[in-house]
């Protein structure tokens, strides 16, 4: 009975009128995030760490808005509902939820929940959109990176570098709910900014009669270095000239999204000189916008 009581209930479609009696009409109505904590606990857990989290209330966007005077950032700040390719529009409840659980996953022309799984969730109907393992599904706010991304042609999507599984774990955290899936794999809901290693980045050096001559190039990552289609990260280029082991000169080159490094593109930098020199330092550090410190990328030393 046991079994073919599982089998009935895993079977069921949620949107049968039988199911209607445990449907939560409530989460149909663009919902806070802590409404959908109730049952998605674990994943409410991530989101809370993200950036998508604290979107609207951080305090670098606010200072960035003039404290929200400046409204061409809200649709991404605080989206409605997410739109393929097209800007999203703006919410006006819960705004301090930022980027919120139904701004993805919510889709008002079905009144279903949309998501990578094909489940049965009587609270809410649910929808499979597969579009939710594709980089296509993050082009409504990231519309420059995701041009970036799509003009690289790599098949590597954003997901598997920003959304890596976590685990495989059960969906949903509320009985009796939690009994109606199997374990399924989780994917990270922080969001996480990754950092480019040592060997995304090819670079070499060399030296004329009165310059450093510097090439730069992003090799791995299928994007722009750095990337936004706000904010104002940067990359930095510092190289320091030393003769017979004394310093000599200290060289900077900022790198800002609109003259970045393009994915296998090099990049020329050229720096005057007026000291000889028979050896290079050349760091090359990244600054996100939200935060003060520089982070270390790759440290070469060259002589010549």
């Amino acid at each position: 009975m046991l079994i073919f009581l599982s089998f009935f209930l895993l079977s069921c479609d949620s949107n049968s009128k039988i199911w209607t009696i445990f449907r939560e009409d409530d989460l149909l109505e663009h919902p806070p995030a802590k409404r959908c904590a109730e049952c998605h606990q674990e994943i409410y857990k991530q989101w809370n760490k993200s950036r998508h989290a604290v979107s609207y209330i951080s305090e670098d966007y606010k200072k960035a808005t003039n404290h929200y005077a400046k409204t061409k950032c809200l649709a991404c700040h605080i989206p409605l509902e997410m739109s393929i390719a097209e800007k999203p529009e703006i919410r006006e409840i819960h705004r301090e939820d930022g980027i919120n659980c139904v701004s993805c996953h919510f889709s008002s022309k079905d009144k279903a929940m949309h998501g990578p799984y094909d489940v049965f969730s009587p609270p809410h109907p649910s929808m499979q959109d597969k579009n939710f393992k594709k980089s296509i599904v993050c082009s409504s706010c990231h519309q420059e990176t995701y041009k970036q991304w799509k003009k690289s042609n790599v098949s590597k999507t954003c997901q598997e570098c920003h959304m890596k599984p976590v685990k495989k774990m059960d969906l949903i955290q509320k009985f009796p709910f939690d009994l109606f899936h199997l374990a399924k794999k989780v994917y990270n809901h922080s969001f996480p900014t990754t950092i480019a290693k040592q060997e995304d980045l090819h670079l070499t050096a060399k030296k004329t009669e009165d310059s450093l001559i510097i090439i730069l190039e992003n090799i791995s990552i299928p994007h722009n270095l750095p990337t936004a289609d706000n904010g104002n990260p940067k990359f930095y280029v510092l190289a320091t000239t030393y003769k017979n082991g004394e310093k000599k000169e200290n060289f900077t080159e900022v790198i800002t999204p609109k003259y970045a490094l393009e994915y296998k593109k090099p990049k020329k930098i050229e720096f005057i000189t007026f000291e000889d020199f028979d050896k290079v330092n050349i760091k090359v550090l990244r600054k996100l916008s939200w935060k003060k410190q520089k982070e270390l990328i790759k440290s070469v030393n060259i002589k010549f």
